[in-house]
């Protein structure tokens, strides 16, 4: 009964800690869209965002501990390159072919599957338990997801079976984060950011080449917003979120929570961009909150 007691606190701190992640992830739209004002495109947009925050990193692991921060085995330095290669560089390639091919509304919808693919796999990987209650969350998360997104508007959805199996890899990629993330909480967070960056950057730099589009896009507000997306969306993001994983969470239950960035997202395209929220967004988020409540009914070990 003690250790009951003294692991549930520290796992409501976790999940609220992966809560504060989805929603700095929820600024990922705002910072692109003023980059895109810039005139730069989506692929240098991930380029950039992995690059300039492995140097702030850098420069943040020399100035809180020399060059110990940078000390890593060849486990966690596999792991980091797994999650560079696959769940930043592939993730923000593949996303991005998604939408090219079948446009954002359908790659969304589709992305969105990787709530599934963490189940299935922390099901496989980590023996947890899929019951009932976990399974009505991630019906009603993914629902809310798509008409939070959509706004209950299909019209302007096209397919293709290359933009369609470009956007459920995303989704199983953006999965493939949260397990591989799992096995590195013995480590530091900033190690694993620091690393996973560097080659997810290294991955990007070989596929899209946005030297020429960074040469021509550069200027002092270009510069201000990647230093935002980094510290704010990407950065502070990915450290709260591994800071929460290292509480011993169930693995199946993070996507859920983490989708509170659908909301946050649609709320700066409200207040910010002035969109129009309709009843079936409202409906939407409804959902989305609703299923992190009911996720969050499932008794934690």
């Amino acid at each position: 009964m003690k250790q009951k007691t003294k692991t549930r606190p520290e796992q409501r701190l976790g999940y609220f800690m992966v809560l504060i992640a989805g929603c700095l992830w929820g600024t990922n739209g705002f910072f692109v869209s003023i980059l895109n004002d810039l005139g730069v495109q989506s692929s240098t947009v991930a380029f950039l965002r992995l690059a300039v925050a492995a140097i702030i990193l850098a420069v943040m692991m020399l100035i809180m501990e020399g060059k110990k921060l940078f000390k890593i085995d060849k486990y966690g330095l596999l792991a980091c390159l797994a999650l560079g290669v696959f769940s930043q560089a592939l993730f923000n390639y593949s996303y991005n072919e998604a939408i090219e091919h079948v446009g954002v509304a359908l790659a969304c919808i589709l992305a969105y599957t990787a709530p599934i693919f963490v189940c299935i796999m922390s099901r496989l990987f980590f023996k947890e338990k899929i019951g009932p209650v976990k399974i009505l969350a991630l019906i009603v998360n993914i629902f809310g997801c798509v008409l939070t997104v959509t706004g209950g508007n299909f019209t302007s959805i096209k397919f293709s079976v290359y933009g369609a199996g470009a956007a459920v890899l995303a989704g199983f990629l953006f999965a493939l984060m949260t397990i591989i993330s799992t096995t590195t909480t013995s480590y530091h967070p900033l190690t694993i950011l620091f690393y996973s960056f560097v080659f997810g950057a290294i991955t990007l730099g070989a596929i899209a080449r946005p030297w020429n589009a960074i040469a021509q896009a550069a200027s002092l507000p270009l510069l201000f917003a990647v230093l935002g997306y980094c510290l704010i969306a990407t950065v502070g993001s990915y450290f709260v979120y591994l800071r929460g994983l290292a509480k011993k969470l169930e693995t199946s239950k993070v996507p859920v929570v983490t989708s509170v960035e659908t909301v946050v997202a649609t709320c700066i395209g409200v207040f910010v961009f002035h969109e129009a929220l309709g009843f079936v967004k409202l409906i939407g988020i409804g959902l989305v909150l609703a299923s992190i409540v009911i996720m969050n009914m499932v008794k934690p070990k």
